[in-house]
């Protein structure tokens, strides 16, 4: 799977249960800019590095399935 389609995938789980206020969070917890977070909730912006950020943040108790996590990411979980 190519990030962007990780993105996607990652997108469609999360994006009814991501609250509105979930890029504050993230921006809040230094994970980026308020405005980079919006886009990337929004979808204006496909990185799955800051999708991953933002899900970790706003809802902590979710857990990202090991095969949406990004490349570098999946080898630390498996190492």
């Amino acid at each position: 799977m190519t990030e962007r389609e990780k993105y996607f995938s990652l997108q469609a789980l999360v994006c009814e249960k991501l609250p509105y206020y979930a890029a504050q969070l993230a921006a809040k917890a230094e994970a980026g800019t308020l405005t980079r977070m919006q886009n990337v909730k929004a979808g204006k912006v496909i990185s799955l590095a800051d999708l991953v950020a933002l899900v970790r943040h706003a809802l902590p108790d979710f857990e990202i399935p090991a095969h949406l996590l990004p490349e570098v990411a999946e080898r630390e979980a498996i190492a």
